[in-house]
């Protein structure tokens, strides 16, 4: 895409290598704000992996060609989708896509030397962009799989400004603004959906998946990495703990994670994860997990006070991230709002 793209709060402008693009604000963003609510291009309901990209190849090739020109034009690294185009699995996937439709195309015309060619490279590079920028609908993927136009054009930090995430009340992809964006200011999400990694964890990931090289500030300062690894540690502990590892009588020595027993520890262990969360401006979804897990200590402590006043944070964290178009969170207290209101029918 060439130029600018105008969107009411965004637009994006081509950066880097060609095709590449990025988000910036056109006006000053508070908080909270929504700032994009898409439908996807193309939507995979929830397969086996063995079926997935099978699945794909036969959605996308039922879509207007307005549609399938719009995913084209979506920015893949070189290297990464060289790497999946050439891919085994990939590849064989791809011919049998065009086996079982006995080599035909949808008008019924048969395809064979350099026509079955051009379109047996027109799906393995379909294969390449939706394998780099499908994102999961709901946790793991709860609701498919799914491509957005303007979301694959938002670039990556370890410490974002906005937060991504399916709305399936809506049926939208909305991003909204984790802190005040200025007009200006690049918009920023956490690809990897999990801050609580050390940087090399990150820098892999990272480079295997989109072949990004990330210069945010959690990747470029030594004293950042200490924090992470501070909470890759508890998470780990927090999650031994949930679990029932951490009873076996050897578990600290044999994995060299702190030992949680009570819920009075694993409370502690958890606002100290918080407080490392809000000091490096990690006010995403992870901290909205880690405050429903310190209001359910704190429960299980019998302290059903302190249990209401993080339900109550996790409440205001979620809104702000969300919007108030929750109901699909409804199932298992899953959402703030149910918690919240589960929790005060106790009190």
């Amino acid at each position: 895409m060439n130029g600018r793209k105008p969107q009411a709060m965004a637009e994006f402008r081509q950066i880097g290598s060609a095709g590449d693009e990025a988000a910036f604000a056109t006006t000053n963003i508070r908080r909270g704000t929504r700032i994009i609510a898409e439908a996807p291009l193309v939507m995979v309901p929830p397969v086996s992996d063995d079926e997935e990209l099978s699945e794909f190849l036969k959605i996308v090739n039922t879509l207007p060609e307005a549609t399938v020109a719009e995913m084209v034009k979506i920015f893949c690294q070189p290297s990464v989708a060289n790497g999946i185009k050439d891919n085994t699995y990939v590849q064989r996937e791809v011919w049998g896509f065009h086996k079982a439709r006995r080599w035909k195309d949808n008008d019924g015309n048969i395809l064979q030397g350099k026509k079955l060619q051009k379109a047996v490279k027109k799906s393995l590079n379909l294969c390449a962009i939706y394998l780099t920028n499908n994102v999961q609908l709901g946790p793991a993927g709860k609701y498919g799989e799914g491509v957005f136009s303007l979301y694959s054009r938002v670039r990556h930090s370890c410490v974002p400004n906005a937060h991504n995430s399916w709305n399936p009340t809506i049926g939208r992809l909305t991003i909204h603004a984790i802190h005040d964006i200025k007009a200006g200011d690049q918009i920023y999400v956490d690809y990897t959906g999990n801050v609580c990694r050390t940087r090399q964890q990150r820098a892999f990931s990272l480079s295997a998946t989109w072949g990004i090289t990330c210069d945010c500030t959690a990747c470029t300062k030594s004293q950042t990495d200490q924090l992470r690894y501070r909470m890759v540690v508890l998470d780990q502990a927090l999650a031994a703990y949930t679990c029932g590892a951490s009873k076996d009588l050897n578990f600290e020595a044999n994995h060299g994670i702190p030992k949680i027993m009570t819920a009075r520890e694993a409370l502690k262990a958890a606002e100290e994860l918080a407080r490392l969360l809000r000091r490096q401006n990690l006010h995403g979804m992870e901290l909205c997990k880690v405050y429903r897990e310190c209001s359910q200590y704190a429960l299980d402590g019998c302290n059903r006070a302190k249990a209401l006043d993080y339900a109550r944070k996790e409440l205001e964290l979620e809104r702000t991230l969300l919007g108030m178009d929750t109901g699909h969170l409804k199932e298992g207290l899953y959402g703030a709002k149910y918690w919240f209101e589960h929790l005060q029918k106790k009190m």
